[in-house]
């Protein structure tokens, strides 16, 4: 049950992502985003009432949200934000990533603070969600001529036919695989080279936020130069060798979880600053980011369940290793794919 609590948000960003053009398309992308921040604070107060039925229950309604949200974020910067894309990519990835890490680290002493409530301590968690539904809701009511355009046809099914879109999608896909099955499994891996439970734990939580650094500075980087395929091909070998490491020479796990992290980082940055980049305008952006999403964190929710099973089959962790190490080279030629100096088929948009 807890597997499948930790796994649901992860469904729902690859099952629900394809929503989110559609809504982009209808209401414009910030009214997208201020409608999907919603269900995101109702989801984080409901999941904190004592019940396993409300705690999936607020689970779903805050990833939907999510989902829809993580889609139309490219679509406002290259919108809003194209002189400044790098910049505004980085704080945004690097913000997912710090506040995941902040969540997972105070709720704890939250509960303690609220002597064992921890269904107050997560409902707390509401009032972030609170304070940016109110500053989008703002922005949407005071700025309606700069909302990114409405309309326009072609969106998913027209990118199925684009081999750079494909290759965007896999990139993202596969990056989030290595990612998730890495989040995990890395504590059963390492307790398994002999690890006790609290270094384990602690290189877990450096893995989540070792790659802070390299989320902010990849996507400026990522915009100054034409072509990604360098920067791409880089920071996917530093996921080649952090596993090559693990598989190889366990003892010196803080050297590969470092690695690993530092390229999770960039890699995941990478991928969603391609989103803006691989993109003609800010419609096609939303449009892309809906594809990868939804077919890259799909693949990510059956390749850790699959890295599990192998692990169950093989007797140990050296197979899925070598599997997530041979899933880098894939990664490698959907990057070196991805990041050329093109863009994906644009949005055919009806004569006024």
């Amino acid at each position: 049950m807890a597997g499948l609590v930790t796994s649901t948000p992860i469904l729902c960003f690859g099952l629900l992502a394809p929503v989110a053009p559609v809504l982009a398309r209808r209401l414009g992308a910030e009214r997208t985003l201020a409608l999907a921040l919603i269900p995101v604070l109702v989801g984080v107060l409901v999941r904190a009432a004592p019940s396993a039925a409300a705690l999936f229950a607020g689970t779903i309604l805050a990833g939907a949200g999510v989902a829809v949200g993580n889609v139309v974020v490219p679509a406002i910067v290259k919108g809003r934000f194209e002189r400044e894309t790098g910049v505004v990519m980085g704080i945004y990835v690097a913000t997912l990533s710090g506040g995941a890490a902040l969540a997972a680290g105070l709720t704890v002493p939250l509960e303690r603070a609220l002597d064992g409530g921890w269904q107050a301590a997560l409902a707390a968690w509401a009032l972030p969600a609170a304070l940016a539904t109110g500053v989008v809701a703002l922005a949407v009511l005071t700025e309606r001529g700069r909302s990114i355009p409405r309309g326009g046809t072609g969106g998913l099914r027209n990118l199925l036919g684009d081999a750079l879109a494909w290759q965007v999608t896999a990139f993202m896909g596969l990056q989030s695989l290595v990612f998730y099955a890495g989040l995990a499994w890395l504590p059963s891996i390492l307790r398994d080279d002999g690890f006790g439970a609290g270094e384990a734990g602690a290189l877990l939580a450096f893995y989540a936020l070792g790659g802070i650094p390299t989320s902010l500075a990849i996507p400026v980087l990522a915009t100054r130069v034409l072509d990604q395929r360098l920067l791409a091909g880089g920071v996917t070998l530093l996921q080649s060798a952090g596993l090559a490491g693990l598989l190889f020479a366990p003892a010196a796990a803080w050297v590969w979880v470092s690695l690993l992290a530092l390229g999770q980082g960039a890699t995941f940055s990478l991928a969603l600053t391609l989103f803006v980049l691989r993109a003609p305008d800010s419609r096609r952006a939303g449009e892309l980011s809906g594809m990868a999403q939804a077919i890259g964190y799909s693949v990510a929710a059956a390749g850790t369940f699959a890295v599990g099973a192998l692990e169950d089959w093989s007797g140990g962790w050296d197979l899925p290793l070598a599997v997530l190490l041979g899933l880098t080279f894939a990664l490698l030629l959907a990057g070196v794919g991805a990041g050329r100096d093109r863009f994906v088929a644009a949005v055919h948009t009806p004569a006024p």
